[in-house]
């Protein structure tokens, strides 16, 4: 294989299809590494990078194109592979070595960056697979070594989607407080993020889970990935319902889905002196009474996926206790834009990696 020849699904214009297309790489310099992709996960954000932005309420979008990411754009953040070209300076890994790829870069320097927080980065932030080349290819050229963690003994497609999808429920859930076996812990959206927490969730706490999704398929199957109750949004009463069958007593809330009526449902379904921690992107403004905020004494916090500490001791803790697997559909890498599609339309339980 030509290490040097990278041939990469990208989309040439902001929601168009995503074509291949072939790009030759220079030799690696200083940190550099070249990993040869042999997975990709697929990640809903994908959908809003695709279609150039993300909503922000109140009939304001961001632009990806303003804030830095050029055309073509080749995604895919959940980058597993093995290593076949490094640059002078690499002392960390070596031509052969199984890896995960950290995709969400900073500059590497500031405090915030040595503390592994390099995706709060505030100097040079960029991610794989929006201001630079991802997974959705056959090579993917990582600026530094240090971004790359050892899959050790993991299923390699599993440990590549702990890149977004591990690391981002990972780091939600540690958010909440310390809960009882009395508690519960109610998941919003149980899409591949989502189930990710739930299983996370039944492993690192001890409280009970409740999941709230409108598909019947992904609330089966999150009663069989760990929850106790799953709920049905649209049911008439459906909070109610919840409620009743908690006891009131949700101490933490994790939204995976991040719209209007799914952080309104968060504030309202959360007991006193619990916690909401808001991780989805779909959407919109969050509306809350202020008073509620007294009145409740509850807290609520965002989290935007997690630190390169984070995904070590995620891949450390895999190789440790046996963590509930969520379904993984292995698709090849051709078939990239109906993944896409299935994954738009809600056709997608659990979640579907691409093999080049």
């Amino acid at each position: 294989m030509d290490y040097r020849c990278a041939h990469r699904w990208a989309f040439p214009k902001w929601g168009e299809a995503l074509e291949l297309q072939q790009a030759q790489l220079e030799a690696p310099t200083g940190h550099e590494v070249t990993v040869r992709v042999t997975h990709c996960g697929i990640c809903h954000s994908d959908l809003h990078i695709q279609s150039g932005g993300f909503d922000m309420g109140g009939g304001k979008t961001t632009s990806l194109e303003r804030g830095g990411t050029k055309l073509p754009v080749t995604m895919g953040h959940e980058i597993g592979g093995e290593v076949v070209e490094v640059g002078p300076d690499v002392s960390s890994v070596k031509v052969g070595d199984r890896v995960v790829v950290y995709p969400w870069l900073g500059c590497g320097e500031c405090p915030t960056c040595q503390s592994g927080n390099d995706h709060l980065c505030n100097k040079a932030a960029r991610n794989l697979g929006m201001q630079l080349p991802g997974g959705y290819a056959d090579l993917c050229r990582v600026p530094h070594d240090r971004y790359l963690v050892p899959v050790g003994g993991l299923d390699p497609a599993r440990a590549a989607t702990f890149a977004c999808a591990g690391i981002t429920a990972y780091g939600a859930i540690r958010k909440l407080p310390e809960a009882t076996a009395d508690d519960w812990i109610a998941i919003i959206g149980a899409g591949g993020v989502g189930m990710t927490g739930v299983a996370l969730a039944s492993a690192l706490t001890r409280a009970k889970i409740a999941v709230i999704d409108p598909d019947p398929v992904k609330r089966e199957s999150a009663i069989a990935h760990g929850a106790t109750l799953a709920v049905d949004p649209k049911e008439a009463d459906a909070t109610r319902a919840l409620l009743k069958a908690t006891g009131n007593n949700i101490l933490g809330v994790v939204d995976f889905v991040g719209s209007e009526s799914t952080s309104s449902m968060a504030v309202n379904i959360v007991r006193r002196a619990g916690k909401v921690v808001i991780v989805g992107l779909f959407g919109g403004e969050f509306r809350c009474g202020v008073p509620l905020f007294p009145f409740k004494s509850m807290s609520v916090e965002g989290s935007y996926v997690s630190g390169l500490n984070e995904l070590r001791e995620l891949m450390a803790l895999a190789q440790k206790i046996k963590l509930p697997e969520i379904p993984l559909t292995l698709r090849p890498l051709s078939q990239v834009n109906q993944s896409l599609e299935d994954l738009a339309a809600g056709r997608v339980v659990g979640r579907i990696v691409l093999q080049p």
